[in-house]
């Protein structure tokens, strides 16, 4: 309990840093700095909505730890309840002034931003912009779909191949066009960012030279293999059992398997020495239905392979996709039902 408040108050320190970055933006505001504001409303956001989830869960462990202190005393229960209500008086009044300090800065910057960006906002989109200036609005990228990422570590991979193909890498866009500059790049590598990987650049100051700074940050705060290969293990192990025979249930673990494998082959991780690790795995995730028809297919005393009971599965994915998600008990009760009750005609 202790390092899981220790790792929040540094989590929370960290939003709050944010947010007073933002508030030192709002007050040192110059008109040079008007291309920042969209990025800060965004910051703002996030580390708003980060606070509010951490303090969450900062008080829960808070309280916890309150209510074991006063069960460990001898105190009588009387006054272990007067206690314990006085503590919790103390700790809401604590919790008051933290979150109306914090609510006040929100509001305060959010403001200032809104104003700022209604101000800056071109009046007519075909008005000439210096070559010299670049900004956002002349860059056609809301035809791409930028690619998001919040920190979870388990996303990284797909989300720096994705942004490189659009975007860090992108000679296509750089060709059609060449007033593109890093600049410009690190707006879009902020606005696809949410969450804690927002929090790692957003003490870097917005500039072309420090476009690749804050992608170094990224790269070295979330490329890390040993993590990275964990993440997907956890995942793989953590997908659920499915309760009962269905297309939906069925294609989803398939789905899940095979996603977080391609993913690990994809950190040259050799998945198919684990084959038979893997048919125990996914075997045991499947329902009694399905594991009584894949037993009957795999009629043999060899040790099957995943490729093999893979690929049994998707073909009794496309069986139950085309007969529909019936379910076979229920069924069988309605037709008994039907016999048991056959309809009465008049007897006149």
């Amino acid at each position: 309990m202790a390092d899981d408040l220790r790792g929040l108050l540094k989590r929370e320190k960290r939003i709050r840093d944010s947010l007073d970055s933002v508030a030192s933006f709002v007050r040192d505001f110059k008109e040079e700095d008007k291309d920042e504001v969209v990025v800060r409303l965004q910051l703002l956001e996030s580390a708003f909505h980060d606070f509010h989830n951490v303090r969450e869960k900062i008080d829960v462990i808070l309280d916890e730890a309150d209510e074991e202190e006063v069960v460990d005393t001898e105190e009588s229960e009387l006054d272990r309840q007067a206690r314990l209500k006085y503590t919790a008086k103390k700790r809401e009044a604590e919790r008051a002034v933290v979150s109306r300090s914090v609510e006040n800065c929100y509001c305060k910057a959010k403001s200032a931003l809104l104003k700022w960006q209604n101000q800056i906002r071109p009046a007519n989109p075909s008005s000439a912009v210096p070559a010299a200036q670049p900004v956002l609005s002349r860059v056609k990228l809301p035809e791409i779909k930028l690619p998001s990422f919040s920190g979870v570590l388990r996303d990284w991979v797909s989300y720096r191949d994705a942004f490189q193909s659009l975007i860090h890498r992108n000679r296509e866009l750089t060709c059609s066009h060449p007033w593109l500059t890093d600049m410009d790049k690190f707006t879009y590598l902020r606005s696809s960012l949410s969450g804690d990987a927002l929090l790692e650049v957003s003490s870097i100051e917005l500039s072309a030279a420090n476009y690749l700074v804050a992608w170094d940050a990224l790269e070295d705060r979330y490329h890390n293999r040993k993590l990275i290969v964990k993440a997907y293990l956890d995942a793989i192990f953590q997908i659920e059992s499915m309760r009962r025979e269905s297309y939906e249930a069925l294609s989803q673990l398939i789905s899940d398997f095979e996603k977080n494998l391609q993913m690990l082959q994809k950190m040259n991780q050799d998945t198919d020495s684990w084959s038979t690790i893997l048919v125990h795995i996914v075997c045991s995730r499947l329902d009694s239905a399905t594991l009584r028809f894949w037993e009957a297919a795999h009629n043999s005393k060899e040790v099957p392979t995943y490729r093999n009971l893979i690929t049994f599965l998707k073909n009794h994915c496309a069986v139950l996709q085309s007969v529909g998600s019936r379910n076979p008990v229920v069924e069988m009760k309605k037709a008994k039902i039907s016999v048991s009750h056959p309809s009465t005609g008049s007897t006149g």
